[in-house]
């Protein structure tokens, strides 16, 4: 099962959180949406890049690639 569009929603609002685009939800915690960020990265049939910048926690890489999934990716 790959990523739905609502699991896609939830991870951009995870990394919106993490990155400091977005404040904290009330009843959120860093923990809980690094414990998320994780998990999403074990999602099956992840994009390459896209699995790489959870992995890697590159999570600014990871929210603009949701963004713009035709941007290069840059070292």
């Amino acid at each position: 099962m790959s990523m739905s569009h609502m699991d896609q929603d939830r991870l951009k609002l995870d990394l919106e959180y993490i990155t400091l685009a977005r404040a904290l939800a009330e009843g959120e915690s860093l923990g809980t949406v690094l414990a998320r960020l994780d998990a999403y990265a074990k999602t099956p049939d992840l994009p390459d890049r896209l699995l790489h910048y959870l992995t890697k926690r590159s999570y600014a890489k990871a929210l603009n690639w949701l963004d713009h999934p035709d941007t290069p990716h840059h070292v």
